[in-house]
C-alpha cells in the first residue's frame, strides 16, 4: 500500500511540476515575444477628413476592437442588425468586437461563473470560437485600458476585412447564435478558427492590428503585449 501511495504521489508531483513548467515557459515566451514590436513605421492619420477613430480596449484579461457603427467605408448595421440587440437602438455609435472560446462565452457571463472544466478546455486544446458583438451607446474616453487609434481609410478597410473574415457566414449573412448575449445590447455569432492558449482573444486582436499596419507585438497572448504599443 505504501508503495502504491509513493507511486501515486510521484505521479501527482510530476504532473504538478509539468504544469508549473509549462505555465512558466508560456509566460517567458509571452514576455519575450511580447516585447518585440512589429509595424513600427505606422503613422496615425492626422487630418479630420481622412481619419477613422477606433479603440482597442482591455479588461486586464481580454481585448476588443471598438469601431464606429457607420462610416463611409462600412455600415456594420448591415452585418449585425439591431434586431439581434433588443436593448440597443439607432443612437448607439460604436460596436465592440471580441473573438474567443465559444463555450467560455456561453457559460461564463461573469468570472464567478467560471468552472475548472471550462477553463481547462479553453486553454489546453483547440475549441470552437464565437464572436461577441456589443453595441456601445456612449463616446469612449481614452484611458490606459481604452486606447484610441486613428486610421486612414485604407487601414480601416483592412481592419474591416479582417473582422469580417472572422465570422462564419451562411448565404452571405453572419451566423447568429439565437438567444445569446448578456444584456440585450450584445449577442454572439459563430466565428471561424479554433481557440486555445496559443491562439486566443488577444492574439486575434493583435493579428487584426498587424493586418491594418498598426504597431503590436510579434506574439501577444496577453493584454499588455497588445496595449503597450498603443499608449
Amino acid at each position: 500500500m505504501r508503495t502504491i501511495k509513493r507511486k501515486v504521489g510521484c505521479l501527482v508531483g510530476g504532473m504538478a511540476v509539468s504544469v508549473v513548467g509549462t505555465v512558466a515557459l508560456f509566460l517567458l515566451c509571452a514576455a519575450v515575444l511580447g516585447s518585440i514590436p512589429v509595424n513600427n513605421g505606422f503613422a496615425q492619420a492626422h487630418t479630420e477628413d481622412e481619419r477613422v477613430e477606433i479603440f482597442v480596449t482591455s479588461n486586464g484579461v481580454h481585448t476588443d476592437f471598438v469601431v464606429p457603427v457607420a462610416t463611409p467605408y462600412m455600415d456594420w448595421r448591415q452585418k449585425v442588425p439591431l434586431e439581434h440587440f433588443p436593448a440597443a437602438d439607432s443612437s448607439y455609435t460604436y460596436l465592440a468586437f471580441g473573438w474567443g472560446d465559444r463555450r467560455f462565452f456561453m457559460q461564463t457571463p461573469s468570472w464567478r461563473d467560471l468552472t475548472p472544466g471550462v477553463a481547462l478546455s479553453a486553454s489546453l486544446w483547440p475549441t470552437p470560437a464565437a464572436m461577441h458583438v456589443a453595441y456601445v451607446s456612449s463616446k469612449l474616453i481614452p484611458t490606459r485600458q481604452q486606447q484610441p487609434v486613428l486610421l486612414s481609410p485604407e487601414q480601416y478597410q483592412q481592419l474591416v476585412a479582417y473582422i469580417d473574415a472572422s465570422f462564419q457566414k451562411e448565404n452571405g449573412a453572419y451566423r447568429h447564435i439565437s438567444g445569446s448575449g448578456y444584456t440585450g445590447q450584445d449577442t454572439f455569432y459563430e466565428a471561424n478558427g479554433k481557440f486555445y492558449i496559443l491562439h486566443n482573444c488577444n492574439n486575434w486582436v493583435s493579428k487584426g492590428l498587424k493586418a491594418a499596419g498598426i504597431p503590436t507585438a510579434l506574439w501577444a497572448p496577453l493584454p499588455f503585449a497588445v496595449m503597450r504599443y498603443l499608449r
